[in-house]
């Protein structure tokens, strides 16, 4: 099945279903993620209290942990969410935000990967090749500038043969790998740098599309695309008068018109061997 036709059933299984996202989230972008799950038709819920994590993660279709603002308690909450989640079969997505500028961060991520617990990881290069080569480097959360052309597919590729899952790499052109196969995507606008949350609000599409689907490659590429399709919709809309503020105010409004009105889009994209 091509995944245009694949991206249709999903979309529909998503508004019709509206499976309940576990977002176990970073406090500075917690609304907006909430506000994103909804506009794509699913239903948020937002715990992180380690006394309630699995009987709440028990009732959701997947499982969403980002390390925004990571601290101990948030660590046990996720592993026992993690835990929760393998028992009853839920995809976990994972948002390693600022991996390459902390140590304590880097190890808690790379011990959720390395149990085989993750199904999908996104996050911008930086944050990606840091998983991949264990290694840390930087003094901020954005993504750092350098690559060549070419690296980011590199690093998608490798990271997700070494931890056996699906990993979107997103920038400029975004780059989704489970090993095996690639998916490479040039959409979205940039706006989307100058607002608070936007890799938090693509993962959160990714984790809504993983939850009405057993292929996490095309969960995690539908949910890029979405957010890349809203973004350019958004950017449309707007008047000289208009900034990243009402920008972000219509990205919300577009995912939603995005999933709401999926046959009026024109998408081609294709599976790469």
């Amino acid at each position: 099945m091509d995944l245009k036709a694949q991206f249709g059933e999903i979309v529909e299984k998503l508004r019709k279903q509206r499976p309940v996202i576990h977002h176990i989230t970073n406090y500075v972008t917690a609304e907006s993620c909430a506000d994103m799950t909804l506009a794509a038709g699913a239903s948020p819920v937002m715990a992180d209290e380690p006394e309630e994590i699995e009987e709440i993660t028990a009732g959701a279709d997947a499982l969403l942990l980002n390390l925004g603002t990571l601290n101990f308690n948030k660590m046990i909450a996720m592993e026992k969410a993690v835990a929760a989640a393998q028992a009853k079969g839920i995809p976990v997505i994972l948002d390693p935000v600022g991996v390459m500028t902390s140590s304590m961060r880097l190890a808690f991520a790379v011990k959720l990967l390395e149990k085989g617990c993750i199904s999908i990881v996104r996050g911008n290069h930086s944050e990606c090749a840091a998983l991949l080569e264990n290694k840390t480097g930087g003094c901020g959360i954005d993504n750092i500038g350098g690559t060549e052309e070419g690296d980011a597919l590199k690093t998608a590729q490798e990271a997700a043969k070494k931890y056996n899952c699906v990993f979107a790499v997103t920038g400029e052109i975004d780059n989704i790998s489970n090993g095996h196969q690639a998916v490479v995507l040039n959409n979205g606008h940039p706006l989307l740098q100058d607002i608070t949350g936007s890799g938090c609000m693509a993962s959160t599409l990714c984790a809504c599309c993983a939850a009405v689907t057993k292929d996490m490659l095309a969960a995690a590429a539908l949910g890029i695309v979405i957010m890349g399709q809203g973004a350019e919709l958004a950017a449309n809309f707007l008047e000289k008068k208009d900034g990243p503020g009402m920008f972000k105010v219509r990205l919300l409004d577009c995912v939603y018109h995005v999933t709401t009105k999926w046959n009026v889009i024109n998408l081609n994209p294709e599976r790469k061997n």
